[in-house]
């Protein structure tokens, strides 16, 4: 009985963009925590109309949701991505201070010299 161990599987190992997916994957996270704090100080006081509610949730839900679609696509180095990227960086730069910097950052590592294929 010829016992042999088969050869390691070849993994593609460049890592493209981490910064950059790096950023979304944060940005996402920071919003799901917003979201959350929103959730519960609203239940604390119930000021606002459920209708203007439900759509800041779902504004918040669907920036969510892009960041980590951004966060993925980002990480094949795709021109998909790049884009997604782009426009999400515009967003970003709105929530001022911290979304400000990281919108920054992410478009700059977007442009033609940093962006790796």
């Amino acid at each position: 009985m010829n016992k042999t161990i088969p050869p390691l599987p070849q993994f593609n190992s460049t890592k493209r963009n981490e910064t950059l997916a790096l950023i979304h994957g944060v940005y996402a996270g920071i919003l799901s925590f917003s979201m959350v704090v929103f959730i519960y100080l609203e239940y604390q006081h119930q000021s606002a109309d459920i209708t203007i509610l439900s759509i800041a949730l779902i504004v918040i839900l669907a920036l969510i949701y892009f960041n980590i679609k951004t966060c993925l696509k980002v990480k094949l180095g795709d021109g998909a991505g790049r884009n997604l990227s782009r426009v999400m960086a515009v967003f970003m730069l709105l929530s001022f201070p911290i979304g400000t910097v990281l919108g920054a950052i992410a478009l700059w590592k977007t442009s033609n010299k940093q962006w790796e294929n």
